[in-house]
């Protein structure tokens, strides 16, 4: 029978008084203590500072990629699949090229057919959602459905595989089909329903509050939670003071061990960064990497770092408007942006310099690792002097809310002058960039990005008119289009014989100089050394999930 009780976990955003931030970290200070060493005993809660409450609880209603409503989507949600894992120097990385279940079973958690075009999905049984539904295959239905109306984003990607729902099949409560039109050599069907955009919801609960001007119940769910399948539910919060998460008692892929993480807001990275020095919070979220600088030799604190990074700054070089029409300016200016300054003053050596759209996590064999452009006042002129050009200006527009965008986008400005670009930097407030961006009204951009599916032809999304993730500085062409069919029919693309398509695709993105990550950055957590398990996802969030006690 379903627990009835587990509704009153619905929390809504901002139902609580509103008090004074800085109560809330000598709250922190007063209450909390820590032993570093490694020696700690297991406990079974911990206190997070993090920079500000979400502003939603679902993806499907609200794009807005900030790094609280990352971290609830990922930690109240799962999909049918999560990524298996390994362990390295401590940190707990993505392996972006395996499988296992999360609401499918665990170790079978899918057949493919000979054709290769039917998934075939086994649910685990038994499975209820935080509101106490049992969980069946029609959650997993409506769910796509819901993502692919009018009203969803989460799941545009997939509609290269299937834009129909007659293409899913509800065998029974268990399993589910998938029958796919073009399942191709380079698989990207599987990561969607693995990562954010995969997320399964529970029909029944949604259903209870849907409207006939709402009818997926989206606007009610991004103020509202209570009805995903992860590992924690919002037990309280404190709009703009606090949230606190209670693991979820029916989360079917196991039990974690800090049953109760308390989210304080503390809107200053410098603040945040003293408190888990200091021992008074477990773990900061989201700091600036002069402020992971100054803790990083503290006894008391540990800083997650691995080889091959994710999440870069992401330049993006309006095709469409002047002077980026323009290809010989548009690599004029990739040569004007100083690459190794940015690395070592904005990121504090937190950066590693970027190949392009192609990272090593994507496992091409043999991929160039090469920095695509290098910092060449020369080279920059020369092109200019070929455009016709001598002294261009340029608008450069940030969002005023991420500080290393704003720094790294004043520092190309100051170093490009020299390669004859006038830039200005147009700092907007996040609600005002974000339209921008949508309606693809700048010239030039710079915001902070990642490619959460490690398969290089999901690149191509990015550049797609209904992504969210598009900011119209690349219209793919049909050279674009043939070089990434021929990488595709040529196998898979960690394959030996499709390497070398896939380098032709990454020149060419290169080389048109449109929009590309200009560097790769490293995550920025710190933790309690009483910490282990620390994590790097493709969401760059922290997984409190697997997080446990160092030596329990």
């Amino acid at each position: 029978m379903p627990d009835n009780k587990a509704a009153r976990h619905k929390k809504k955003l901002g139902i609580l008084a509103v008090g004074a931030a800085a109560a809330i970290v000598l709250s922190a200070c007063n209450s909390h203590g820590s032993t570093a060493g490694g020696n700690a005993p297991a406990k079974n809660s911990i206190t997070v500072a993090v920079a500000a409450t979400p502003t939603s609880y679902d993806l499907d209603g609200s794009f807005a990629a900030s790094n609280e409503n990352y971290t609830m989507w990922s930690q109240t949600q799962i999909g049918l699949l999560n990524y298996k894992t390994t362990t390295k120097n401590g940190v707990v990385i993505t392996d972006f090229t395996h499988f296992e279940g999360a609401l499918a079973e665990k170790d079978n958690p899918y057949t493919v057919s000979d054709n290769g075009q039917t998934y075939t999905f086994h649910l685990r049984k038994g499975v209820l959602s935080q509101a106490g539904n049992p969980f069946t295959a029609e959650d997993v239905r409506w769910s796509v459905e819901r993502k692919l109306s009018d009203h969803g984003v989460g799941l545009t990607q997939i509609k290269n595989y299937f834009n129909s729902m007659d293409q899913v099949q509800v065998i029974d409560d268990s399993t589910i089909a998938f029958h796919l039109h073009n399942a191709g050599n380079d698989n990207v069907f599987l990561p969607i329903f693995t990562g954010q955009t995969g997320r399964i919801y529970d029909k029944t609960e949604l259903l209870k509050h849907a409207t006939k001007d709402d009818p997926w119940a989206v606007k009610w769910a991004t103020q509202n939670t209570g009805w995903g399948y992860g590992p924690y539910m919002v037990d309280s919060v404190t709009q703009g003071q606090q949230l606190v998460l209670k693991a979820n008692p029916n989360y079917p892929v196991g039990k974690p061990q800090f049953t109760s993480i308390t989210m304080k807001v503390v809107p200053d990275s410098g603040t945040r960064a003293q408190l888990v020095s200091s021992g008074n919070v477990d773990v900061a979220e989201a700091l600036t990497p002069s402020d992971l600088k100054s803790i990083k030799d503290s006894p008391k604190v540990q800083e997650p770092s691995v080889e091959h990074p994710i999440e870069f700054d992401d330049i993006s070089l309006v095709q469409n408007k002047a002077p980026f029409d323009d290809k010989l300016v548009r690599q004029a200016f990739n040569y004007a942006i100083p690459y190794d300054k940015i690395i070592s003053q904005v990121y504090e050596g937190f950066a590693v310099t970027s190949p392009g759209w192609f990272t090593p996590t994507m496992g091409v064999p043999g991929l160039s690792t090469q920095p695509a452009y290098t910092y060449d006042v020369n080279k920059a002129k020369d092109l200019l002097a070929k455009a016709g050009k001598t002294n261009v200006d340029v608008t450069l527009s940030v969002s005023n809310a991420v500080p290393d965008i704003v720094d790294t986008a004043i520092m190309i400005g100051s170093y490009a002058k020299a390669a004859g670009f006038n830039v200005t930097v147009q700092q907007l407030n996040p609600a005002d960039f974000a339209t921008g961006r949508l309606k693809q009204t700048f010239q030039s951009l710079l915001v902070a990005n990642r490619v959460q599916v490690q398969v290089p032809s999901f690149v191509n999304n990015f550049f797609l008119p209904g992504d969210p993730s598009n900011s119209g500085a690349f219209v793919p062409n049909d050279q674009w289009k043939s070089l990434m069919a021929s990488a595709i029919a040529a196998g898979p693309g960690t394959s030996e014989q499709a390497a070398p398509y896939w380098q032709k695709v990454n020149d060419y993105i290169n080389q048109d100089a449109s929009q590309l990550p200009i560097l790769y950055k490293q995550p920025n957590q710190a933790y309690s050394k009483d910490l282990a398990n620390l994590s790097y996802r493709y969401d760059s969030t922290v997984d409190y999930s697997i997080l446990k006690t160092a030596g329990s």
